[in-house]
């Protein structure tokens, strides 16, 4: 069945639509409803961290323990047989 470019803009929008009303509505309701993302939430506020610091590697320890991690394994000892 073959959709009409109207019907798939429609679409579009309904699901623009349908995410902005969870990530704006729905979102910080719940937020608001459980006291454990209330509490992560204004931790982050007293810090001044934003979430996609910590995901993203923008806060210089968040971007250190990756280099350190990535580091681990690509440094790791293989003993006197290796060959690199």
């Amino acid at each position: 069945m073959r959709r009409t470019l109207a019907g798939r803009v429609a679409s579009l929008f309904l699901s623009i639509a349908v995410l902005w009303a969870l990530f704006f509505g729905a979102g910080p309701l719940l937020v608001d409803s459980l006291p454990a993302l209330r509490h992560y939430g204004e931790v982050q506020d007293i810090y001044g961290i934003r979430s996609g610091q910590l995901y993203y590697t923008d806060v210089e320890t968040s971007q250190m323990a990756e280099m350190n991690s990535r580091h681990t394994w690509r440094f790791t000892p293989r003993g006197p047989d290796a060959t690199h």
